[in-house]
Formats: structure tokens, C-alpha cells, sequence
């Protein structure tokens, strides 16, 4: 009865009043600030909502005037099937129009189509609908000035819709976020300058002209989320961007970002056809940089003389050696650097000098185990940092792979490198799996020969 019972709230709230019980609690409601009111409304999703409209007329001022709505939590058995879901969008529908011209600051919708199943004898009737139906929900939130567009929806059909270019050229609109099962994203046709400062697109296909229209008319953004999205060439170039996050796959082949402004970047790319792909950055003033996943031919990050942080999660092959040393050249002068065993261990080849990394005063390395094959690696890459302060090393060995051999390099090997950060170390935390000797050896070569060693941490976890 509950979810039938939340229906009908909303279907009908023409009634008003409550209980003699809640009568205390909805005067307290009615005399707060409207402001205050609203805040607390902001809590409620739109079920709750009309619930609530239904107690009182001065609640139901306070419902069908909120400017935060949040289309989410609807029941399955509202939405099970066609009929039972036309009702529920016809019941949001009206709610809309009671609402009037009222702003719209914030509408979150979190919608998802019913189950189909193939060999129903009825055939669904309500799926040609739901792009209308949703959309007109988002340009009612355009018409009353929204500001901030949050949408994730699973629905419509196999033939890709396109999304209301319309929204693009809304005024007030300074945040949006896109989540639409390969809905496709083009610029609007009017190139008017845009207010939005926030984009977020997932699982969308991205027309390559409205990334032109985000370099060309968005000159307040300042923050891009891209994530699983489909489209050859992703091309921005902005003045007034601070952060861009990309997660993505072969879905994408060219990635060109630049920014005077940029202060922080995430690449997560992971791909198999590394000759097809291409990364540049132009970004003077970045400040962190995290890049993880596959490494490919053609990439240049430009001069980083600014950053402070950066995170080298690569999985580079075995020829990929001089790619990933460019990567650590545009990198010279970060002073937090983290980095994975695959990007450790193609650092080392027999006579090669890493590139210098005098600014490191702290490193992160995350690796599978202290094989034999990577503690040359290790110490090529200590011999670029002569000011290390702070060292953390996270061993994992991987749970099913093959046994590793960890147990060449011994406390006399490590005494005849003659590292130069010794004398500036001062924190070392070692996570050591399986008791793998290479890895107690380093921890206790550390402790007997950093001088000026404050504080030392050696953990021995067993693997199960």
C-alpha cells in the first residue's frame, strides 16, 4: 500500500490539514523564514514533497514554491508498468504547472525505464514517450531560470536522441551535469555567450562542435567532467578553466586541452590501440596532475614549471621506455610525485640516467612486489631525488600471479649506492607482503643509515 499510497499524493493532494499531533510540528514550519523553510525542503524528494503538500496550505505554499526538486525515489511498483508509469509522469506534470513560473534553482532527475521483458505479449507503448516526457520536465527548469541541471536517465530508444540545444543558451543555467545512455550533445546554433561554470558528461555521444562552443562561448567555466563518452577528437582551449577530469577508453582518440588557468588535471585513459591515440596539455600554471591507465605514442604535456603534485599510475610495455621518461622530464618540478610499479620499472635500462627530480621531497610508490627485476628501477629513480624527505612504499603482490623472486638484493648492495637523499630523510613508512626479503632489506638498510630518520614504519602483512 505504501507506494500506491505516495502515488496517490501525489496524483491528488487536494485536501488539507493533519492530525491534531502534527499540527505543533507544521506551525513551527509555517513560521520559519521561507528561506529556511526551503532549505529544508531541499532534503526532500519529489514524492516527499507532494506528501507533504497535502498537510497544510501554508506547506503546500512552501512545496509548490521550493527551488530545489529532486525528481528520485521512485517506487517499482509505480513504475512496473506502462499505465502505472504514464500516471506517474502525468502526476509530475501537473505538479510542474501548480508550480507555475516559480524558480527553479536546483532539479535533480534520476530516471530509469521499467523492464521490458522480449516475450511479453503486450508490447511497451511508453518508451517513444519518455524523451518528451523528461525533456519537457528540463525545459519547464530552463523556462523558470534553473541554475544547476543534474541528470542521470537510463531510457528512450535505440535510435540516439538528441539533447535540447536549447539548455546551452539558458542564462542562468551555471551548472550541468549529463548522465543519458548515448544521448547525443551538439552546440546550439546560436553562438551566445553561456554562464555555465560546471559540465559534467558521462556516457554520451559529444559532437566535436560543442567542444568548440565550450572554447568559443563558455568564458566563466571552470570545471569539465568528462567520463566514458563517445567522439574522434576532444579539443578545448579556454581561459577561464581551473580543473579537467577525463575518463575514458578507446572511444576516443585525440585529447588536446589547454588553459592558462588550469590548476588541476586527471587523465584516466586506458586503451589498446596506443598508436591511434594522442594527448596534449598546454597548461603553464597546473599545479596537480594524475594520470593513469595506458601510455600512448604521441603525447606532450608541455612545460609544468608550476606544479606541486603529481600522480604516474601508467601501464607502460616494455619498448615504452622513452615515452615514460618524457612523461618524468615534463614532471621535474613537482615536489609530491606517486607512482606505480609499471611506470617504476620502465624508468631502468642498463646505463640510462632518469631524469632529475630535485624538487621531490616526497614520493609514493605503489608496487606489486620487490621482485628482482624492479629494485634497479628503485634505485634509479632514488638517484634523481637527492631531497627526499618523505618515502612510502604500498607492496601487493598480485593474488594468482607468479611467484616473484625477491631475494638478491641484500644490505650489501644497498651500502654500495650511496644514495644522496640519506641525509634528508626524515619519514618512511614500508608496507611489506609475504615477508619478501628485497623489501625487509630496503627497510632496514633505511634504518640503520638515515641519520636525521624521524619516524620509521615497517608493516608485514600476509597475503592470504
Amino acid at each position: 500500500m505504501e507506494p500506491k499510497r505516495k502515488l496517490m499524493a501525489i496524483t491528488s493532494c487536494e485536501g488539507e490539514g493533519g492530525s491534531r499531533k502534527s499540527g505543533g510540528m507544521i506551525d513551527r514550519l509555517g513560521k520559519l523564514p521561507v528561506e529556511v523553510a526551503h532549505h529544508i525542503l531541499s532534503f526532500l524528494t519529489i514524492t516527499d514533497l507532494a506528501l507533504l503538500s497535502c498537510v497544510s496550505r501554508k506547506c503546500r505554499e512552501f512545496s509548490l514554491s521550493t527551488p530545489s526538486l529532486d525528481f528520485d525515489d521512485f517506487s517499482v511498483e509505480s513504475t512496473s508498468t506502462c499505465n502505472k508509469q504514464l500516471r506517474l509522469w502525468n502526476s509530475l506534470d501537473r505538479f510542474l504547472f501548480r508550480r507555475g513560473d516559480n524558480k527553479i534553482q536546483y532539479l535533480r532527475v534520476r530516471w530509469s525505464s521499467h523492464f521490458v521483458d522480449d516475450n511479453d505479449e503486450t508490447p511497451c507503448y511508453c518508451c517513444d514517450d519518455e524523451y518528451f516526457r523528461t525533456m519537457s520536465w528540463v525545459h519547464n527548469a530552463v523556462r523558470c531560470n534553473v541554475e544547476d541541471l543534474d541528470l542521470k536517465i537510463s531510457a528512450f530508444s535505440e535510435i540516439a536522441p538528441k539533447f535540447p540545444p536549447s539548455v546551452f543558451l539558458s542564462g542562468s543555467l551555471t551548472s550541468l551535469s549529463v548522465n543519458m545512455s548515448c544521448m547525443v550533445l551538439q552546440a546550439p546554433s546560436v553562438a551566445l555567450l553561456s554562464n555555465l561554470k560546471f559540465l559534467r558528461v558521462k556516457q554520451v555521444i559529444v559532437d566535436e562542435g560543442f567542444f568548440k562552443w565550450i572554447s568559443t562561448c563558455c568564458k566563466c567555466i571552470e570545471d569539465i567532467v568528462i567520463r566514458d563518452v563517445f567522439g574522434d577528437n576532444i579539443t578545448i582551449e579556454s581561459s577561464s578553466l581551473k580543473r579537467f577530469s577525463f575518463v575514458g577508453t578507446d572511444a576516443v582518440d585525440t585529447l588536446n586541452i589547454s588553459g592558462e588557468k588550469l590548476e588541476d588535471i586527471l587523465i584516466d585513459w586506458t586503451f589498446d590501440s596506443p598508436g591511434r591515440k594522442s594527448l596534449n596539455i598546454v597548461a603553464r600554471n597546473l599545479k596537480k596532475f594524475k594520470w593513469a591507465g595506458s601510455l600512448m605514442v604521441h603525447g606532450s604535456l608541455g612545460k609544468l614549471d608550476c606544479l606541486e603534485e603529481a600522480t604516474v599510475l601508467l601501464l607502460p610495455k616494455a619498448d615504452d621506455f622513452h615515452n615514460i621518461f618524457d612523461v618524468l622530464s615534463s614532471l621535474r618540478m613537482v615536489e609530491v610525485l606517486e607512482l606505480n610499479h609499471g611506470s617504476i620499472k620502465a624508468l631502468f635500462r642498463e646505463g640510462s640516467i632518469p631524469a632529475p627530480l630535485d624538487n621531490v621531497c616526497r614520493l609514493h610508490m605503489y608496487v606489486g612486489s620487490f621482485d628482482d627485476d624492479l629494485i634497479p628501477s628503485i634505485v634509479s629513480l632514488f638517484r634523481a631525488m637527492p631531497n627526499l624527505c618523505t618515502l612510502y612504499i604500498k607492496s601487493r603482490p598480485p593474488l594468482h600471479g607468479p611467484k616473484s623472486n625477491t631475494s638478491e638484493f641484500n644490505m650489501g648492495y644497498w651500502k654500495l649506492q650511496d644514495l644522496a637523499f640519506l641525509h634528508q630523510l626524515k619519514n618512511v613508512t614500508i608496507e611489506i607482503c609475504n615477508e619478501e626479503s628485497n623489501g625487509i632489506e630496503l627497510a632496514r638498510y633505511l634504518e640503520d643509515h638515515a641519520q636525521n630518520l624521524e619516524e620509521m614504519r615497517t608493516m608485514h602483512l600476509r597475503q592470504k
